[in-house]
């Protein structure tokens, strides 16, 4: 599957770097509020929606995240790291089977299959 190339805004990639800085070092909240902006910046940032949806998860707001995982996996559907991370947010709501195909597409691109 071909990947598209996204040049990434000084300011959205800005906003995206101190957004993961923060996340790792647990302030989800704040965090979010980074994501946020950098997706004000540039709407389709896909690693910023799935790293917001992973501030939601940590966050507890799992349908939330779900939903920005959905907006990821739509601006760029080769993203292997997406598909996993849904996968875990869905098992983590008891939907084992949506949670087993995510997963599995997940695994299945990062080999290349």
């Amino acid at each position: 599957m071909n990947r598209t190339v996204l040049q990434i805004g000084e300011k959205a990639g800005y906003y995206a770097r101190i957004g993961m800085e923060t996340a790792g070092s647990g302030n989800y909240a704040v965090a979010l509020g980074y994501f946020e902006q950098a997706l004000k910046e540039m709407p389709g940032y896909a690693a910023a929606w799935r790293e917001k949806a992973n501030c939601l998860d940590a966050m507890g707001r799992c349908e939330e995240a779900i939903r920005c995982y959905d907006q990821a996996i739509q601006i760029d559907p080769g993203d292997s790291e997406t598909w996993f991370d849904k996968g875990l947010t869905l098992k983590k709501i008891g939907k084992e089977d949506e949670a087993f195909r995510c997963m599995s597409r997940g695994v299945d691109l990062e080999l290349g299959v």
